[in-house]
């Protein structure tokens, strides 16, 4: 038996969905010899009852079923919980309508069978490295407190995963103060560092963050105002 990789794959989880227990079990054999963690679902139900948001990557077939690959991949994706896992589709079904459809649906990549392990193994490999360099990114682009998460790259704000609408002005404001937690800054920081050009009153930069207090929700209440500091996003 060859002798796992030391290519840091212990932490990556692997969720293999398909009914064909034999194929599944020698998926399982393969990759756990690349050091990758595998766990194996043989129905869409049981697949859900598992914590999939915990998974890198999930490879389904489930074609002939009731609750086909499609459908999973699709339930999915249209989970805000489960929506950033990685998908791939491995069945026998390789018509150029079905990979359109799994494509369509969400799956980062498609593989017909029968293939060559080499071949599995290395587009795993590559899903896994895109998804790293995706999360990479996302982690630099995102300021995240606990159910509160702005987006840098885009503007958007989302409370447990609804998005809430903000002004440019609110956004730059609760960038800022996100983005340094448990610091202070006094107006002339925050108009420094929210307006571009000119000059603004102290009353327009309360009443801007009194706003954002509003529209955040229970959040508002993190943003503090310190008499002699200024305010702050206080943990």
């Amino acid at each position: 038996m060859n002798q796992p990789q030391s290519n840091n794959s212990s932490s990556v989880r692997i969720l293999i969905v398909d009914a064909e227990v034999m194929m599944c079990e020698l998926l399982q054999y393969k990759f756990e010899n690349e050091g990758y963690d595998v766990a194996i679902a043989h129905s869409a139900e049981s697949a859900f009852k598992m914590p999939i948001a915990d998974f890198s990557l999930v490879l389904v077939d489930l074609m002939g079923t009731e609750y086909d690959g499609i459908k999973f991949i699709k339930a999915v994706k249209q989970n805000p919980e489960t929506y950033n896992v990685s998908l791939m589709m491995i069945t026998a079904k390789a018509g150029e309508d079905d990979v359109v459809a799994a494509l369509d649906a969400g799956a980062d990549d498609f593989l017909p069978k029968p293939f060559s392990s080499r071949e599995l193994i290395a587009r795993v490999k590559s899903i896994i490295r895109r998804r790293r360099v995706t999360l990479h990114r996302r982690m630099n682009n995102e300021l995240n407190y606990r159910g509160l998460s702005v987006d840098l790259g885009s503007g958007v704000v989302l409370i447990d995963n609804e998005a809430i609408s903000l002004s440019k002005t609110e956004f730059l404001i609760l960038a800022m103060l996100m983005r340094n937690r448990n610091q202070f800054f006094d107006r002339s920081e925050i108009q420094h560092e929210v307006w571009d050009e000119g000059s603004v009153s102290d009353r327009t930069i309360d009443t801007n963050i009194s706003r954002l207090r509003k529209k955040i929700g229970a959040y508002g209440r993190n943003i503090i105002n310190r008499q002699g500091f200024g305010y702050g996003f206080v943990e």
